[in-house]
C-alpha cells in the first residue's frame, strides 16, 4: 500500500474515533475511542435532567396542575430518551471494534480474548457490508470479511447521521482491505 492510502486510513480512523497504532510496520486496530462529547453531553447530562425532573416531581409540593406535570413528563421521557439511545449507539460501537485487527504483510490477522486467525488472498472470498437505520437520522454500518468458508468476521462498526456517509466509508474500507491484501490481484 502506498503512504497516501495509509494516511487516509489513519484520517478515516480518527474521525470514526476508532484507535489505532503503527508498529513494526503493521497497523493494528483496536477498540473504539470514548468518546467524551457523547458521554457527558448525550447521555450523563440527559440522565441527570431525567434524575432531576424525577426528583422535582415527587419531592416538591408545589401545586402543579395536571397539564404542568404532563409537560414535565414528558421532558423526562425525551432526555432520557436520547441518554439512552445514544449509550446503546456507544454501546454497538464498542461491541463492533472490540477485536484487535493487525494488517501485516498482505494479511489481516484478527484477534479476539481466545482466538487468532489470519486471513490472506487465499483465505478471503471477499469484503461486504451491511447498513441499519437505527433511528430516525443515524445509520449504523458494519464491514465484514468474509472468507472462503463463507463465514462473516467483523471487521469494524461505525455510525453516522448520513446513510450516504456511512455508504461511501464502507466501500472505501472494503477496497482498501481488498488493496491491502491483494485480494483481486
Amino acid at each position: 500500500m502506498n503512504n497516501s492510502d495509509t494516511f487516509l486510513l489513519e484520517s478515516k480512523l480518527k474521525r470514526l474515533k476508532i484507535s489505532f497504532s503503527k508498529k513494526n510496520g503493521k497497523i493494528i486496530i483496536w477498540q473504539a475511542k470514548l468518546d467524551y462529547t457523547i458521554l457527558i453531553g448525550l447521555i450523563l447530562f440527559p440522565l441527570l435532567v431525567a434524575i432531576a425532573g424525577i426528583v422535582f416531581l415527587f419531592v416538591e409540593d408545589i401545586g402543579l396542575d395536571a397539564s404542568a406535570r404532563k409537560k414535565i413528563i414528558g421532558v423526562i421521557i425525551f432526555v432520557g430518551a436520547i441518554a439512552m439511545t445514544n449509550c446503546f449507539r456507544m454501546f454497538l460501537k464498542f461491541k463492533s471494534n472490540k477485536a484487535t485487527k493487525v494488517l501485516g504483510y498482505k494479511e489481516i490477522i484478527i484477534k479476539n480474548k481466545d482466538t487468532s486467525i489470519r486471513f490472506d488472498a487465499a483465505t478471503i472470498d471477499k469484503f461486504t457490508f451491511t447498513i441499519n437505520e437505527v433511528s430516525e437520522e443515524n445509520y449504523r454500518g458494519s464491514l465484514f470479511l468474509v472468507d472462503t468458508k463463507a463465514q462473516e468476521h467483523l471487521l469494524l462498526g461505525f455510525d453516522s447521521e448520513s446513510e450516504q456517509y456511512i455508504i461511501d466509508d464502507l466501500k472505501w474500507f472494503s477496497n482498501y482491505f481488498e488493496q491491502h491484501v491483494q485480494l483481486n490481484s
